[in-house]
């Protein structure tokens, strides 16, 4: 990925309309540029996935689609949005941990400086030994995910908020009564 601020790059590349992205693979003179204007996950996935040495594909198990890890974009956001598909993965089946969530009444409505703070407090509060209490960090929409955030019976003036979740056998939780700061 070439941005507007690594010149060498830039002109190494030729590269005129950011942001810009390349394959660099052995044995090839030219880089392979995608042309395409989507930068989404699932486009990039897709442009890589068909220069890649190892295909993944989507398998199926019947009429269910079972997805790799590489087509679970959440895994690779810093605070990712639980839903159906992601909560798994971010907090529900994990052993020994709090699940951190901020809680929005819509994806739009995220302050990207508390996403900031959220991140800061995540490198900050990661254990350095294997024994302890580990966090996931994640983000609730109440617009997409209305039942999921009825569980926690949050109320007017609650969100935005912050919800600590324990998801093991008996799955409690603890609501923040303070305003976000």
């Amino acid at each position: 990925m070439v941005k507007k601020e690594e010149e060498s790059l830039a002109a190494k590349y030729k590269v005129t309309k950011y942001p810009a992205f390349f394959i660099l693979k052995n044995g090839e003179k030219a880089p392979i540029r995608y042309e395409d204007d989507d930068f989404s996950y699932a486009a990039l996935f897709e442009f890589i996935n068909t220069y890649s040495e190892t295909f993944v594909f989507k398998q199926t198990q019947g009429d269910d689609a079972v997805e790799s890890k590489a087509t679970r974009p959440w895994l690779s956001e810093k605070v990712a949005f639980l839903s159906k598909e992601s909560a798994n993965d971010l907090c529900l089946k994990k052993e020994g941990i709090l699940c951190v969530i901020y809680v929005v009444p819509e994806a739009s409505k995220s302050d990207p400086a508390f996403l900031e703070a959220i991140d800061y407090v995540k490198d900050y509060f990661t254990s350095n030994i294997e024994r302890g209490i580990t966090f996931s960090y994640s983000r609730l929409d109440v617009s997409v995910e209305s039942e999921f955030a009825s569980v926690f019976e949050l109320e007017e003036g609650q969100v935005p908020g912050i919800v600590v979740l324990n998801p093991g056998k008996k799955k409690r939780f603890m609501k923040s009564d303070k305003p976000l700061t």
